[in-house]
């Protein structure tokens, strides 16, 4: 995870070269009874996928981020997997809330998101939530710190 996050702290984005390993790695241990095995693994590493595929489509999660949630998913497994999921939105909210303070932009932020929410519900269509080349990275937060934080929680509350 910590190469996730410095791959994203320096470009904004995690390499899939990086997620395959993390699989391979997880496929690995499972299958010498190292891990959870195998199944447990597939489950814990689909279900972040399928709870967060609609807010990647639109925009408001990195695709990196839920392939990283993904990974840590398969080596925490299905319920400790989820609990991550929580734990890393969480963490997510008290970076983000960081971010608006330091920029001091929080009312803006707010307002932004209220106004999608809106304009989604008015028009029924999903459009991105936010778009690098139109709002840049000044709003940004670099949400693997999140999943880190989480899946250190996870596995700390868990010993």
């Amino acid at each position: 995870m910590i190469p996730a996050v410095l791959y994203d702290l320096k470009d904004y984005r995690i390499p899939n070269s990086l997620i395959l390993l993390g699989y391979l790695m997880g496929v690995i241990s499972a299958c010498r009874g190292g891990g959870l095995g195998l199944t447990e693994f597939a489950f814990g590493a689909l279900l972040p996928i399928a709870a967060l595929i609609l807010l990647q489509r639109a925009g408001i999660l990195g695709g990196g981020d839920v392939k990283l949630l993904s990974v840590t998913g398969g080596f925490l497994g299905p319920e400790r997997g989820m609990e991550c999921v929580i734990y890393a939105f969480l963490f997510g909210a008290v970076i983000s809330l960081i971010v608006f303070i330091r920029n001091s932009n929080f009312k803006d932020r707010i307002c932004y998101f209220l106004k999608y929410i809106h304009t989604v519900i008015r028009t029924g269509i999903w459009t991105p939530y936010y778009q690098i080349a139109r709002d840049g990275y000044d709003s940004t937060i670099h949400f693997s710190i999140a999943v880190l934080f989480a899946a250190l929680f996870v596995l700390w509350e868990n010993m």
